[in-house]
Protein backbone atom coordinates (compact mmCIF):
# COMPACT_ATOMS: atom_id res chain seq x y z
CA UNK A 1 0.00 0.00 0.00
CA UNK A 2 1.25 3.40 -1.15
CA UNK A 3 0.64 6.78 0.70
CA UNK A 4 0.64 9.83 -1.04
CA UNK A 5 1.64 13.25 -0.03
CA UNK A 6 -1.94 15.50 0.03
CA UNK A 7 -3.38 18.46 1.62
CA UNK A 8 -6.93 16.89 3.36
CA UNK A 9 -9.99 19.36 3.35
CA UNK A 10 -11.02 20.92 6.93
CA UNK A 11 -14.18 18.43 6.68
CA UNK A 12 -11.57 15.64 5.82
CA UNK A 13 -9.80 16.70 9.35
CA UNK A 14 -12.97 17.45 11.24
CA UNK A 15 -13.88 14.15 10.93
CA UNK A 16 -10.13 12.85 12.03
CA UNK A 17 -10.74 15.19 15.29
CA UNK A 18 -14.24 14.64 16.39
CA UNK A 19 -12.96 10.42 15.89
CA UNK A 20 -10.30 11.35 18.49
CA UNK A 21 -12.70 13.50 20.74
CA UNK A 22 -14.70 9.78 20.27
CA UNK A 23 -11.87 8.01 21.61
CA UNK A 24 -11.03 10.19 24.61
CA UNK A 25 -14.83 9.84 25.70
CA UNK A 26 -15.27 6.04 25.56
CA UNK A 27 -11.38 6.58 27.65
CA UNK A 28 -13.54 8.54 30.16
CA UNK A 29 -11.83 12.18 28.98
CA UNK A 30 -13.67 15.03 29.53
CA UNK A 31 -13.43 16.66 25.92
CA UNK A 32 -11.99 20.29 26.05
CA UNK A 33 -11.27 22.75 23.49
CA UNK A 34 -8.09 24.39 24.30
CA UNK A 35 -7.91 28.12 24.43
CA UNK A 36 -4.96 30.76 23.56
CA UNK A 37 -3.77 32.90 25.96
CA UNK A 38 -2.24 36.27 24.16
CA UNK A 39 -0.51 38.71 26.29
CA UNK A 40 1.36 41.63 24.58
CA UNK A 41 2.34 45.38 25.09
CA UNK A 42 2.40 48.04 22.61
CA UNK A 43 4.80 51.15 22.39
CA UNK A 44 4.16 53.47 19.60
CA UNK A 45 2.02 51.06 18.10
CA UNK A 46 4.21 48.39 17.82
CA UNK A 47 4.25 45.30 19.54
CA UNK A 48 7.22 45.32 21.91
CA UNK A 49 6.64 42.37 23.96
CA UNK A 50 4.17 39.42 23.20
CA UNK A 51 3.44 35.77 24.66
CA UNK A 52 1.00 33.42 23.91
CA UNK A 53 0.26 29.67 24.33
CA UNK A 54 -2.75 27.20 24.80
CA UNK A 55 -4.13 25.70 27.52
CA UNK A 56 -5.52 22.28 27.43
CA UNK A 57 -7.02 20.24 30.37
CA UNK A 58 -4.30 20.76 33.44
CA UNK A 59 -1.40 21.78 30.45
CA UNK A 60 -0.11 24.79 29.14
CA UNK A 61 1.78 25.05 25.80
CA UNK A 62 3.93 28.18 25.97
CA UNK A 63 4.23 28.74 22.21
CA UNK A 64 6.04 32.11 21.72
CA UNK A 65 7.68 34.39 23.98
CA UNK A 66 9.22 37.73 22.23
CA UNK A 67 10.74 40.58 23.16
CA UNK A 68 11.84 43.57 20.57
CA UNK A 69 15.65 43.70 20.35
CA UNK A 70 15.96 47.30 22.30
CA UNK A 71 14.43 45.70 25.15
CA UNK A 72 16.13 42.20 25.56
CA UNK A 73 17.93 41.93 28.75
CA UNK A 74 15.70 44.17 31.10
CA UNK A 75 13.57 41.71 32.39
CA UNK A 76 10.63 42.21 30.04
CA UNK A 77 10.55 38.47 29.28
CA UNK A 78 10.45 36.56 32.69
CA UNK A 79 8.03 39.56 33.30
CA UNK A 80 5.80 38.56 30.61
CA UNK A 81 6.16 35.20 31.45
CA UNK A 82 5.18 35.46 35.04
CA UNK A 83 2.15 36.94 33.77
CA UNK A 84 1.77 34.26 30.80
CA UNK A 85 1.83 31.54 33.91
CA UNK A 86 -0.41 33.54 36.29
CA UNK A 87 -2.88 33.88 33.17
CA UNK A 88 -2.50 29.73 33.03
CA UNK A 89 -2.79 29.21 36.73
CA UNK A 90 -5.90 30.95 36.36
CA UNK A 91 -7.75 29.12 33.79
CA UNK A 92 -6.59 25.81 36.07
CA UNK A 93 -3.28 24.76 34.31
CA UNK A 94 -0.64 23.03 36.94
CA UNK A 95 2.02 22.50 34.62
CA UNK A 96 3.65 24.57 32.06
CA UNK A 97 5.67 23.45 29.07
CA UNK A 98 7.54 24.29 26.09
CA UNK A 99 10.06 23.74 23.04
CA UNK A 100 13.10 26.03 22.61
CA UNK A 101 16.30 26.10 20.67
CA UNK A 102 19.73 27.52 21.96
CA UNK A 103 21.47 27.72 25.26
CA UNK A 104 20.68 31.05 26.01
CA UNK A 105 17.10 30.15 25.75
CA UNK A 106 17.47 27.44 27.22
CA UNK A 107 19.05 29.12 30.26
CA UNK A 108 16.35 32.00 29.97
CA UNK A 109 13.98 29.38 30.92
CA UNK A 110 15.87 27.90 33.78
CA UNK A 111 16.51 31.14 35.64
CA UNK A 112 12.70 30.96 35.44
CA UNK A 113 12.17 27.52 37.13
CA UNK A 114 11.65 25.92 34.42
CA UNK A 115 13.36 22.32 34.22
CA UNK A 116 14.58 20.36 30.98
CA UNK A 117 12.73 17.06 30.63
CA UNK A 118 14.72 16.44 27.05
CA UNK A 119 17.39 17.79 24.85
CA UNK A 120 18.02 16.90 21.45
CA UNK A 121 21.72 17.71 20.87
CA UNK A 122 22.91 19.03 17.65
CA UNK A 123 19.61 18.57 15.72
CA UNK A 124 19.55 22.02 13.93
CA UNK A 125 22.86 20.94 11.84
CA UNK A 126 25.15 23.22 14.04
CA UNK A 127 27.24 21.58 16.41
CA UNK A 128 26.50 22.55 19.93
CA UNK A 129 23.38 23.88 19.02
CA UNK A 130 20.18 22.39 20.82
CA UNK A 131 16.75 21.59 20.87
CA UNK A 132 15.52 21.86 24.73
CA UNK A 133 11.73 20.64 26.44
CA UNK A 134 11.71 22.26 29.47
CA UNK A 135 8.56 22.23 32.11
CA UNK A 136 7.52 23.76 35.09
CA UNK A 137 4.57 23.15 37.81
CA UNK A 138 1.85 25.91 38.33
CA UNK A 139 0.10 27.09 42.10
CA UNK A 140 -2.15 29.79 42.65
CA UNK A 141 -1.83 31.21 45.59
CA UNK A 142 -3.76 34.40 46.63
CA UNK A 143 -3.08 35.53 42.28
CA UNK A 144 0.21 34.68 42.83
CA UNK A 145 2.17 32.07 40.60
CA UNK A 146 4.91 29.84 42.34
CA UNK A 147 7.27 26.85 41.49
CA UNK A 148 5.34 23.68 42.38
CA UNK A 149 8.10 21.30 44.92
Amino acid sequence: MAYEHIRISKQELDRIYSDFASIDRRLGVEVKDSERIELARRSGGQVEVYASGLAEYELFYISDLWVSERLRGRGEGSSILKALELEAAAKGCKEAYLWTAGEANARFYRKNGYTEFVRFEDCMGVSGHHRYGLRKGLRRFDNVVTEQA
